[in-house]
């Protein structure tokens, strides 16, 4: 037990030293295409959203292909296997990497963490938005983009996951919050298959950290929205919605932007808590 607190606190010391904002702006994107050669742009959509359209260049990576067929939802492939599976498509560890997607703004930030995760030095997310990508001149079309293989090297990241049993003990006051729709949370939406929330869980949507068109809002905007809610700058908090994907965009926009400088992340989530029979769950 002890053991584990001290790991805990350990990881959120090292957080505070490595957070920046990772967002790349629509302009600084369009002069990384003009100077950088060698920038590696990467669309998470699925396969065939990307046949129809995409930035000029971008290599497709649909997230799901990061992801353990028949097992719990969102659960990773084995760290060797991500590494292969990002040489094969020409993404190494140290290259500038852009990740984004054309919809919900979401499935790119969970690339985003999964590359830091594995040791990956530059990386950045961007937000598509038709009228700054028209103003800024980026060129999309739908003609497949491959790149050489390369050698995707795992190193060690301070960007890691909490399991079930770190959150099973979470120091006293840590704020848990869940960033999956109130449904979910509640435990009443049939679809998603949610029966509530982890014990002690407070419902802040991850589309609290982000504007009506998906963009990330600005450090006060965000602050201040997080207040609602109980979380501040200061105040040891772990975020979590179903598989992982919604909690990254709250890591994001919290952690990165915000500046909130003991932010955790579990990435197994809901899915990973409700795979365990035993694990009480609040409705």
């Amino acid at each position: 037990m002890i053991k584990r607190l001290l790991a805990f606190v350990i990881s959120l010391i090292t957080v505070q030293v490595i957070a920046q904002n990772p967002v790349i702006s629509t302009k600084d994107f369009a002069s990384e295409i003009k100077s950088n050669k060698n920038l590696v742009i990467v669309d998470v959509n699925a396969p065939e959203i990307y046949a129809k359209q995409h930035i000029q260049g971008a290599i497709n990576l649909f997230f799901r292909e990061l992801y353990q067929p028949n097992a719990v939802e969102g659960k990773l492939k084995p760290a060797s296997e991500l590494a292969a599976i990002l040489g094969k498509k020409g993404i190494s560890n140290t290259a500038k990497i852009v990740v984004y997607e054309n919809e919900s703004n979401k499935h790119n930030n969970r690339v985003w963490w999964i590359l830091k995760s594995l040791g990956a030095k530059d990386v950045w997310t961007l937000h598509v938005d038709a009228k700054t990508f028209a103003t800024a001149q980026i060129a999309m079309n739908s003609v497949p983009a491959t790149a050489k293989p390369t050698t995707f090297t795992v190193t060690d990241s301070p960007y890691k996951s909490l399991t079930m049993e770190d959150v099973k003990n979470l120091p006293k006051g840590t704020l848990l919050l869940d960033g999956r729709e109130k449904e979910e949370f509640e435990g009443v939406d049939a679809a998603r298959k949610s029966k509530g929330h982890i014990p002690g869980a407070v419902w802040m949507n991850y589309r609290e950290v982000l504007t009506s068109t998906g963009a990330f809002k600005t450090k006060d905007e965000i602050v201040a929205a997080a207040a609602k809610y109980g979380a501040t700058p200061e105040k040891p908090i772990v975020v979590y919605c179903n598989s992982g994907v919604k909690a990254s965009t709250l890591l994001v926009g919290l952690k990165e932007i915000a500046g909130f400088q003991n932010v955790q992340y579990y990435g197994g989530s809901y899915a990973d808590w409700s795979s365990n029979p035993s694990n009480p769950i609040v409705k």
